[in-house]
């Protein structure tokens, strides 16, 4: 099963293979393919495309990573009232 950082690498990669393509395909456009200087409304359409979804798939890393924190922080609040506030106990337990 593939976890957490595997899939933030694999949406890190993605967005940036996306970003890649459409500046790519921009660039093929203006330079490339005749007529030069002008670029197609079918290869605008692809790029923003393209775009939009590298903006998405670092848009739900960000927001995964925000959620993730503020989890994290909710647990180790939650733990240290629970102990008491003293966060030196974990020392003392023994099973």
């Amino acid at each position: 099963m593939a976890t957490t950082k595997d899939l933030t690498k694999v949406q890190a990669h993605l967005a940036i293979a996306s970003f890649s393509c459409g500046v790519a395909i921009a660039a093929a456009c203006l330079f490339v393919i005749p007529p030069l200087g002008e670029i197609a409304s079918s290869a605008i359409s692809i790029v923003s495309e393209l775009l939009v979804l590298a903006g998405a798939l670092l848009g739900i890393k960000t927001s995964f990573d925000v959620k993730m924190r503020h989890f994290e922080n909710e647990i180790e609040e939650a733990r240290r009232r629970f102990d008491g506030g003293d966060s030196s106990k974990d020392e003392h337990y023994e099973d």
